[in-house]
């Protein structure tokens, strides 16, 4: 074995040749290398001396034909190893180089010893058709092995044992089979180098073609002129779960897809064909084992050696299509599921609200009878809160599926904060007094000034959620509204609103609780004195998370608690006063004369309505169902409509659609109990001009019929 200073001796050596042919020292080991420039070496040497001593002993022919076998195995050797096309021209070379070795045996019958270089000869071929595939390769070596035994065997039994007469025979014998031992020593291990260099280069040594064999995804190079497959890494057998016999290289990339692509992938026709050279898409394979499996391919073009060639990455997406269509399944039971769910609630809405309209219609006819006794108010009073509070509960819960859904949304209103905040603590003022707890409100002067756009129904929701909490968990002492201006710019203003109370207070370990779902947070020790669904937090806290603020909380066991939040308004101009509030404020409140036509299919809600409509002198009409209704418009005239949306035989909507057809201007008021995700969009969808809840307050009620009817013609009767 040759030392360190012989190693380095010999590339010193050999480093001006690395300059004339770098392809020598490409792509290889350094041993590689070494081992090739020795081998050429000594080859040309054994030429050389062989020829010198066959033109010593005027061997003329022979020594010619030695040197055209020399000369072509010195060339094939150097520029073989890395020439593109590498299939013709190592077949040629040996059948010459045979060819000539075969007609100086049969010349001088074995006396010469020329069919020795028949061995190195074949083992070189070898080496040189790197391209071909190793079965068919070794295949060949012992194919011409066999033959050349064949012919050795059959020249010595035909012409007898090889008689040798002069000592030129005798040297050239000896020289050559000394010389054909040490070529076939070194072609072999020049062999076995080569196929542990490309196992090097491939697997460790080389940087990229470590990253090449190491990527999850399937890679395959292919020539992009010849289609031939030059490369692929470890991830292709795995992923198309290819046997250890398979070897895809020198197969073209057209007979891959045929095998392995599926019929009914997408993309089919263009990938057996010719793939486009940047290009990404998805297909269908199947695997060695008849396996189908998903795929994303991703194809790019490069450049080596002057020649392009084409990569085509091939990732496995089958648990990601698999995960895709069951996403899709679960998303299409969802909404399913959730338009089951509306419906469910809207159906529920509907049915609970009708009979709630009900008692609570003919409690308020009741309470607005002359000369009621004293105790009969006070029976009809509390059959009036325990409805109400049912009512409260059936809005919480309606709320609080619509947030839960992500769909409620804020609407744009121009309004006066102060004014608006006005009303909400006048309609708390009489809870207040008939449990004489003082209600007080704080505002900077300049909120009077101050119009916004923005939800105010929304906004009155928190506040009156909170103003209502307030009210429940304070036994004795004053419960405070305060509201600050924080900032204003040209377009917003910031608002800081705050409620205070001396109530029960909260523990500090409960702070976050109260905003869970239907938490109490006197459930326990206090054995639900206080009754609620506890979604009203929830419910407020979601509504000021909408508006882009945040809901808080200071509170303390005893000592009272303090909720406050701060929003971002966009300021609005003067408001006009609108004819609604123009009615509120004083505007005629005499509907006498008004010609309603009343579409109810319940008979106890049609009769509820009816008597408030009889006592404000209104005149009326009823029908049971859409059908009834048109009918009626046929032979009438009317100043407005109350139209019910679930009836028997023609249902609100359809009546409405009908009724248009004939009539755009006439007001339709929506009177329903099914609270739908949107009520408004019944206005801008359906045509209708308005709408009013089941259970109705009459005073809403009359407001309204005084706003869509103002220029009837009054005729008394």
């Amino acid at each position: 074995m040759a030392t360190k200073n012989e190693r380095r001796w010999i590339v010193q050596l050999l480093k001006p040749y690395s300059v004339k042919f770098p392809n020598l020292f490409e792509g290889k080991t350094r041993l590689f290398s070494i081992s090739l420039a020795f081998t050429i070496l000594v080859f040309s040497l054994i030429m050389i001396i062989d020829i010198i001593f066959l033109v010593n002993y005027k061997f003329y022919i022979e020594a010619a034909g030695m040197l055209c076998i020399g000369m072509l195995y010195t060339v094939l050797f150097i520029f073989l190893h890395f020439a593109k096309k590498k299939s013709v021209f190592p077949i040629l070379a040996f059948l010459i180089s045979s060819s000539a070795i075969f007609l100086m045996t049969l010349k001088h019958s074995h006396s010469e010893g020329s069919y020795f270089y028949l061995f190195p000869l074949a083992v070189g071929y070898i080496n040189c058709s790197v391209n071909i595939r190793n079965k068919i390769r070794f295949q060949q070596f012992y194919s011409i092995v066999f033959l050349i035994v064949a012919f050795v065997i059959f020249q010595y039994f035909l012409f007898s044992a090889p008689v040798i007469n002069t000592g030129a025979e005798k040297f050239l014998f000896g020289y050559r089979f000394i010389a054909s031992f040490i070529l076939t020593a070194l072609l072999i291990g020049h062999s076995l180098l080569l196929k542990s260099s490309g196992k090097s280069t491939s697997g460790k040594l080389t940087y990229h073609d470590a990253l090449f064999h190491s990527y999850m995804d399937a890679y395959i190079i292919f020539d992009k002129q010849t289609l031939e497959v030059t490369d692929y890494n470890e991830s292709l057998v795995q992923i198309f779960d290819l046997p250890g016999t398979v070897n895809m290289r020198g197969l073209y990339i057209t007979q891959i897809m045929m095998r392995y692509l599926a019929e009914d992938s997408s993309n089919l026709e263009m990938l057996m064909n010719k793939i486009p050279d940047e290009w990404y898409g998805e297909a269908k394979f199947i695997t060695h084992n008849k396996i189908k499996f998903d795929t994303y391919l991703k194809s790019s073009v490069f450049e080596k050696n002057d020649n392009q060639y084409q990569l085509l990455s091939i990732r496995n997406i089958t648990e990601i299509t698999r995960a895709k269509k069951e996403l899709e399944i679960y998303k299409e039971k969802m909404e399913k599921a959730a338009k089951a769910k509306a419906r469910f609630l809207s159906s529920m809405s509907h049915e609970l609200r009708t009979p709630l309209n009900g008692i609570l219609g003919a409690a308020n006819l009741i309470v607005a009878e002359d000369n009621l006794p004293e105790n009969i108010k006070n029976h009809v009073n509390i059959l009036r809160y325990s409805s109400e509070h049912m009512l409260g509960v059936i809005n919480d819960i309606l709320d609080f599926s619509k947030i839960d859904a992500g769909k409620l949304e804020l609407k744009k209103q121009k309004f006066c904060i102060k004014e608006s905040l006005d009303k909400l603590i006048e309609s708390f003022a009489n809870e207040y007094k008939i449990k004489n707890i003082e209600l007080v409100f704080c505002h900077d002067p300049r909120l009077g000034n101050i119009n916004i756009i923005s939800d105010q129904v929304k906004l009155n929701q928190v506040l009156a959620n909170l103003l209502s909490n307030a009210l429940k968990f304070t036994i004795l002492g004053k419960v405070i509204l305060n509201v600050t201006i924080e900032e204003v710019s040209e377009k917003n203003v910031t608002l800081s609103f705050d409620v205070q109370d001396s109530g029960i207070g909260i523990s500090k370990e409960k702070h976050e609780e109260i905003f869970h779902d239907f938490v109490q947070i006197n459930e326990d020790e206090n054995l639900r004195r206080f009754d609620g669904t506890g979604l009203g937090l929830t419910i407020s806290e979601k509504i000021v998370s909408i508006f882009g603020g945040e809901l808080d909380v200071e509170s303390e066991l005893g000592k009272g608690s303090r909720f406050y939040f701060t929003i971002i308004f966009e300021l609005a101009p003067d408001i006009q006063k609108s004819k609604e509030e123009i009615v509120e404020k004083g505007g005629t409140s005499d509907i006498r004369g008004v010609r309603v036509l009343v579409v109810e299919d319940n008979e106890i809600n049609a009769g509820i309505l009816t008597s408030f409509l009889l006592k404000w002198q209104v005149r009326i009409k009823e029908a049971r169902n859409g059908i009834h209704a048109l009918e009626l418009l046929k032979y009438h005239k009317f100043d407005l409509i109350l139209m019910d949306l679930e009836m028997p035989i023609m249902n609100g909507y359809t009546a409405l659609k009908k009724i248009r057809e004939t009539d755009k201007d006439i007001p339709i008021i929506a009177f329903t109990a099914a609270l739908l995700e949107n009520m408004d969009s019944l206005v801008t969808e359906f045509g209708f001009d308005d709408f009013v809840l089941k259970p109705f307050n009459p005073g809403d009620l009359k407001k309204k019929i005084e706003l869509y009817a103002p220029h009837r013609k009054i005729e008394y009767t």
